[in-house]
């Protein structure tokens, strides 16, 4: 039986581009350059099946929303398909002494680092799963979008712009709880769901809201390999930079990650400080080596994530002697 070839497939996503690079286990190379539509994504499916690539590792970065349309069609093709964060294929590419950027490069970088790292699988979400972070997302829009007409309302002088700002608010507030009643309503129909908000409340400083967040921007938390890489993904590592003895900047949080969950974890954070066992532990060690602020909130910010994970991936509640 004739052994299948190995193809390793990087991918530049770009709002409007897709820049595709081929590498086989002989080092020979291909590349093609598509739109990043429906067409477009047909286009590449048949150019790989016109090179007989049936199998294929292909990866790419989980740049915006840009890459959902493509890892989907290629998970429906059944072909391998991981989903990084860039910071790792920019590491990569430090690594690798490069020099140059551009969109058919970066295509290569990607290849090469999914032939010699060999990424995890992406898994893609259900369908209540992808309902769930439109609705949040959705929710926090019309939430931005209420704040910024009250900051209008509050400034405005003319009687009718305000009569006009107040009815906007009004409906603005109509769709924000239709929203909240729409997504309580998905927990109830879809149980899984509704059992992983309930063991993430359990943590002291994490309420309904943050829960909601962290399930709809990483529905598949629970197959992460451990904690530190659902950390690391999120951005709330801490960044230091020392050099010899010294260069010593100062500690920050690293921002490499979804941040959408680290603006959803800031409250929360200040919250567990005063009512988590584990976090005020933590603060109190930290505190005694001179940690700043910024590094504290963001160890804090990992933690509750830590204990995210170890909630959802054990299936149990909080317990305050976890010491992980």
């Amino acid at each position: 039986m004739k052994k299948e070839k190995k193809t390793f497939i990087g991918v530049d996503v770009s709002k409007k581009t897709l820049d595709v690079t081929l590498l086989n286990e002989k080092g020979g190379k291909r590349r093609k350059r598509v739109a990043n539509t429906e067409e477009g994504i047909r286009t590449l499916l048949d150019w790989l099946q016109k090179l007989s690539v049936s199998q294929a590792h292909i990866c790419m970065e989980s740049t915006s929303v840009y890459w959902e349309d493509l890892a989907e069609a290629l998970n429906e093709a059944t072909y391998t398909v991981s989903v990084v964060n860039p910071m790792r294929i920019k590491g990569y590419a430090m690594s690798q002494l490069r020099r140059s950027k551009t969109d058919p490069l970066d295509g290569d970088v990607i290849a090469d680092f999914c032939r010699t790292q060999v990424p995890s699988s992406w898994t893609p979400p259900t369908t209540e799963q992808k309902k769930l972070r439109a609705l949040v997302r959705h929710l926090e829009a019309l939430k931005k979008s209420r704040t910024q007409q009250s900051n209008r309302l509050g400034t405005c002088k003319d009687e009718e712009v305000k009569a006009s700002l107040q009815t906007l608010l009004d409906t603005i507030n109509v769709e924000i709880e239709q929203v909240k009643k729409r997504i309580d309503d998905l927990l109830d129909q879809h149980p899984d769901l509704k059992e992983k908000k309930e063991l993430l409340v359990t943590i002291p400083g994490i309420g309904d809201q943050t829960a909601i967040h962290i399930l709809a921007e990483m529905y598949d938390i629970a197959t992460y390999d451990n904690a530190k890489a659902v950390a690391a993904d999120v951005g709330v590592t801490a960044s230091h930079y020392e050099s010899g003895t010294s260069v010593r900047r100062r500690s920050k949080i690293s921002r490499m990650g979804k941040s959408a969950i680290r603006a959803a974890l800031y409250y929360p954070a200040i919250t567990a400080m005063r009512c988590n066992p584990i976090v005020q532990n933590l603060v109190k060690r930290l505190k005694s080596r001179n940690k700043n602020k910024a590094v504290i909130r963001a160890a804090v910010m990992r933690k509750l994530m830590h204990l995210s994970y170890g909630v959802i991936k054990n299936k149990q509640s909080f317990d305050s002697a976890y010491t992980g």
